[in-house]
Order: C-alpha cells, then sequence, then structure tokens
C-alpha cells in the first residue's frame, strides 16, 4: 500500500515538475519513508489512545524517533513488517513501564537499567544502514550524539522516577527498547540476514 500510494504520488510529481529520470528512485523511496513514518506515528498515537495513555505514546514516539537517528538499530524488510515491529516495540515498551510502574522499581534497579541501556549504545552506535551510508565523520558526530542524547534522557528517566513520576519509567524502557533494536540489527547484519 505505502509503495501504490507513493508511486502515485511520485507520478504525479514527475507529470507537475522538471525531475531527471536518474532521481526517480530516490524520490521514490524518500516518499516510502515519508509516509511509512507517518504511518507509524499515527499507528503509536491510536494505540495509545486505546490503551489509555496518551503521554506514554508521545514520550516513546519522541525519545524513539529522536535517539534512533543517531543510534540506527533494526530495520524490517518491508514496510508493513516495519509498521507492525513498531507497533509491537511500543506494547512491549508499554508493558514495561507499566510493570516498573506497578512494581514501585527501587532506585538502584532503575540506575542499573539505565548503565545497562548506555553499554549497547556505546558499543555498537551508529549501526550501520545501506540506506544511510556514514561518513567517518559523520558516523563520529552520530556516536557523540547518541551517547550524550541517551545519557540526558536515562538522567531523567531515573531522576523522575526517584520522585515518583511514572513516566521516568516509560523513558528509561523506551531507551532500553531502542538498545534491544541496536542489538538485533547487529545480530542479523553479522549472520548476513541484513546487508548494512
Amino acid at each position: 500500500m505505502v509503495c501504490w500510494i507513493s508511486s502515485h504520488i511520485l507520478n504525479f510529481i514527475l507529470h507537475n515538475l522538471d525531475i531527471p529520470s536518474e532521481m526517480k528512485e530516490a524520490y521514490q523511496y524518500g516518499i516510502e519513508i515519508t509516509i511509512s513514518s507517518i504511518l507509524n506515528i499515527v499507528l503509536i498515537l491510536v494505540c495509545s489512545l486505546v490503551v489509555g495513555d496518551i503521554l506514554a505514546g508521545i514520550t516513546y514516539l519522541f525519545i524513539f524517533i529522536f535517539l534512533r537517528s543517531f543510534t540506527g538499530g533494526y530495520h524490517a524488510t518491508t514496510y508493513f513488517r516495519c509498521n507492525a515491529t513498531f507497533v509491537l516495540t511500543f506494547l512491549i515498551t508499554f508493558c514495561f513501564y507499566k510493570a516498573i510502574v506497578y512494581f514501585e522499581l527501587p532506585f538502584f534497579a532503575s540506575v542499573a537499567i539505565a548503565f545497562l541501556n548506555l553499554i549497547p549504545i556505546v558499543v555498537l552506535s551508529p549501526v550501520p544502514n545501506k540506506h544511510k551510508p556514514l561518513t567517518a565523520e559523520q558516523r563520529k558526530h552520530a556516536y557523540k550524539l547518541s551517547l550524550i542524547i541517551a545519557s540526558v534522557i536515562s538522567l531523567i528517566g531515573v531522576s523522575l522516577l526517584t520522585l515518583k513520576i511514572p513516566i521516568g519509567a516509560m523513558i528509561i524502557t523506551t531507551v532500553t527498547m531502542v538498545s534491544v533494536l541496536m542489538i538485533t540489527e547487529t545480530i542479523m547484519q553479522r549472520r548476513g540476514i541484513h546487508e548494512c
């Protein structure tokens, strides 16, 4: 469906603008990614409304999209799988968030989780992506930013939990999910399942 919509949009653009034919594939990919990203955001917002916690959905989207743009991570092979994986990762993250809040995770445990979340970011960031190749300088920049952003976000999450503000748990579990998806993609690339 994403491909069908994007091809119609591209045909409209090509009909109305003077775009070199060799750029057609790049435009097609850009339109597909934009549509899929919008769909992902809408799906998470709908899911968060269904589970009755829109703040959790907004928190997840903000942290996941922002942090992952520097760390990289798992990429599905189709848009359907991408959308389904995004919804599934939100629901898993949400369940862990609710469990942490319900069981009132002790301070030392939240600090331990936040620290463990940083290990994959330190070791693997940024995970290579064949659609977004990075120069050595860009990799270095993404690495530094991913460490800074993940550290600040984790510190905010732990601080909020210390103050008994539940959304801190959503922050920590979202960083956990980003780290898990980094590990997943790295393993898949090493096994030759995904190309970097």
